[in-house]
């Protein structure tokens, strides 16, 4: 079995504490560094990525502040941002070369299609502390209040009725 080429990746050195201690040995990865935001120069990275014959060519990784980036070595313009959480999911696929930037984009579009729009609810009004209805658009928080008697009398029985359960009970109710 051919070992994997590694994909190449330029980190924004303001931000490198996140990315991980072990992503160049768990993703395979070449690593360079660029000082800011403002250094990000899409068209070297893609031909500092072209120079180097032994790493994927097809595209390149730009990560700061807990985003990842790929690009198009070819097509600069052509990028797909994703977050950390999804990194295991679409830099294998990328590096094997069954994924490609574009079917990324539909498949997010396909997605965001099929997925149910909320429907507005018209008899839902919201109401204030007071019992006041506020107005559409107006931002608001939600707070819970507690200090009465009562609640902290609630508070000891529910304390009261978990008492020797394991930690994975606790969890379930």
């Amino acid at each position: 079995m051919a070992a994997k080429k590694p994909i190449h990746y330029f980190v924004c050195s303001e931000g490198s504490d996140s990315l991980g201690l072990d992503i160049a040995t768990d993703d395979n990865t070449i690593v360079e560094y660029f000082d800011s935001e403002n250094d990000v120069d899409l068209a070297k990275f893609a031909e500092i990525v072209k120079s180097k014959p032994n790493c994927v060519q097809k595209h390149f990784i730009i990560y700061k502040r807990d985003e990842y980036r790929a690009v198009e070595t070819d097509n600069v313009e052509n990028t797909y941002v994703f977050s950390s959480m999804l990194r295991y999911r679409i830099l294998p696929k990328l590096v094997a070369g069954t994924e490609t930037i574009d079917t990324l984009i539909d498949g997010d579009k396909n997605l965001e299609n099929r997925l149910a729009k909320p429907e507005r609810q018209p008899e839902f009004k919201l109401r204030d502390a007071n019992g006041e209805i506020i107005p559409d658009g107006i931002k608001f928080a939600l707070q819970i209040l507690r200090g009465r008697e009562e609640d902290e009398d609630e508070d000891e029985e529910d304390e009261e009725d978990t008492e020797g359960l394991s930690k994975e009970e606790l969890f379930l109710l």
